[in-house]
């Protein structure tokens, strides 16, 4: 029997994306107006004087909203706010808190902070905001990267004729950027604060891009998320396993297949319940293979990572080198696991979303592998780079970041390895909840509890259910076929909602 046809990503609701559109379009708008430009320029004039010539159309991406002002001496100032951010104040804090670290304890290239303010500092109303250097380039390394045969509104996908040498150039950059996070360990998840006396620790929540989507394209209460660190890598990894149910139970559109497909919720429900059991056996933390890593050696190994660290967040200069990295909001102190996982972003385009998905995607991306961890081992064993990676750029700077011991593995070596075993399919799994259907039922299933499940869906794989999750089963799809016949969005009480969810927890 051939595997269950599905898509390799479930769709989010579409009534709450219009929703989060039309909110961010509405705010957008109502800024167009001749005095919220002064008031911005001011603002920004107020943390990085000079003699302003222009403010420039702000640039919306997606998630900031940034206005730069033009000095006459040529250089540019800018201010970033957040946009279809759930938690901006959080956002801010630890995106600029992880800045400041990155300056102080890397040679990684970061805009300089002027100031960063919460709402109530921001005098027009903007919500919480960061000024900043602007830092001049040519463009992202991305387009660098990209097939100039692309249409300019076309998804990034890696050029096919790129050279060899310009290739191994932009991967030998992004190759010391991730050696440079991956040296630091921290003694809990979580995301970075520093303390009145400069002294960095991991003791805020982890604040992750799949909390933000979830609050953004279902009706789940914020107050449903983790909101606290956590201090081994199991319970983050149950953490990440229940927010799958979150989203499921609480997205009302969309969740369920055309023509009421009541077993894609069958699905949907015994994978994400499997999930769960997987985490709380502590099978999610040791990876795959023949040659899976100890429990002791991985619950207390945290590193730095960043989730939305790719090409594109990368800006070089004429000569390809590159002049800064943006977009820290989504880095914390995760299980060491993410960052010994290969970077999806060597094609440019995510397995998801490259044409035929993760099959074809993998055919493609292991001659691109192959290189990068070539040229990884090169930056591994270049002495020069050891000392520059070793030395932190700002004198003085207290952090609770402790560097690796040089004796350990090699990066390469663990990237490799969770490739060839699969491990990295976990983790990417784990981290979005849209996308953990298909790589759980096609790829995981089989890796965790053998073959017999030749049509990769729910029905060989009830008997692992516990008691209590198939007494459960019937009553959540009943409920989740019932919201598909009316297409609204619901404003849940936090007590209502934390009662429903907790039903199907078990």
């Amino acid at each position: 029997m051939p595997p269950r046809p599905r898509p390799p990503y479930t769709p989010k609701d579409d009534l709450a994306w219009e929703r989060s559109d039309e909110a961010a379009d509405a705010w957008e708008i109502s800024l167009h107006k001749s005095e919220i430009y002064r008031a911005i320029a001011g603002l920004i004039l107020k943390y990085r004087p000079g003699d302003a010539v222009e403010l420039h159309r702000p640039i919306r991406g997606g998630y900031n909203a940034v206005y730069r002002l033009e000095y006459k001496n040529g250089s540019s100032a800018v201010m970033r706010v957040p946009i279809k951010v759930k938690f901006p104040e959080e956002k801010v804090k630890y995106e600029v808190t992880t800045m400041r670290f990155i300056a102080a304890n890397t040679t990684i290239p970061v805009p300089k902070i002027y100031f960063a303010g919460t709402a109530d500092e921001n005098p027009i109303g903007l919500g919480p905001f960061i000024i900043m250097e602007y830092v001049e380039h040519k463009c992202t390394m991305s387009e660098a990267l990209r097939d100039p045969s692309l249409g300019p509104d076309e998804p990034h996908v890696i050029d096919p004729n790129i050279p060899d040498q310009k290739l191994r150039f932009l991967y030998r950059q992004m190759a010391d950027i991730l050696l440079q996070l991956s040296q630091f360990k921290f003694d809990q998840i979580g995301s970075l604060v520093q303390d009145e006396q400069g002294n960095f620790s991991a003791s805020g929540r982890p604040l992750i891009q799949n909390m933000n989507s979830i609050i953004e394209f279902t009706d789940a209460p914020p107050q449903s998320l983790p909101s606290k660190p956590y201090s081994n890598s199991e319970d983050w990894y149950k953490a990440l396993a229940d927010m799958h149910l979150l989203q499921y139970t609480f997205q009302h559109n969309d969740a369920v297949k055309e023509n009421n497909d009541e077993q894609s919720v069958y699905d949907a429900y015994v994978g994400r319940q499997l999930f769960r059991n997987l985490a709380t056996d502590g099978r999610l933390t040791t990876g795959l293979g023949p040659q899976v890593r100890k429990t002791e050696d991985v619950q207390y190994d945290f590193r730095l990572y960043s989730e939305d660290l790719r090409p594109s967040n990368v800006l070089i200069d004429e000569n390809l080198k590159v002049v800064a990295v943006l977009d820290w909001e989504f880095a914390y102190s995760a299980p060491a696991q993410f960052s010994f996982d290969p970077p999806w972003w060597l094609l440019l385009t995510s397995p998801e979303c490259w044409a035929g998905a993760y099959v074809p995607f993998s055919k493609a991306y292991e001659p691109k592998l192959e290189t990068f961890l070539s040229i990884l081992r090169e930056e591994e064993e270049d002495e020069g780079g050891k000392r520059r990676r070793s030395q932190p750029r700002v004198a003085g700077c207290h952090s609770a970041g402790v560097v690796a011991s040089p004796t350990e593995e090699s990066l390469s070596s663990r990237m490799r390895k969770s490739w060839e075993t699969n491990t990295w399919m976990i983790n990417y799994a784990a981290r979005n909840s849209w996308n953990f259907e298909f790589l759980f039922w096609r790829f995981l299933d089989p890796e965790f509890f053998g073959p017999g499940n030749e049509s990769a869906d729910h029905h060989a794989r009830l008997s692992l259910l516990s008691e209590p999750q198939r007494r459960m089963m019937r009553e959540f799809v009943v409920i989740k076929l019932e919201e598909s016949n009316v297409r609204e969005l619901i404003d849940w009480d936090t007590h209502e909602a934390e009662t429903h969810l907790k039903r199907f927890l078990i």
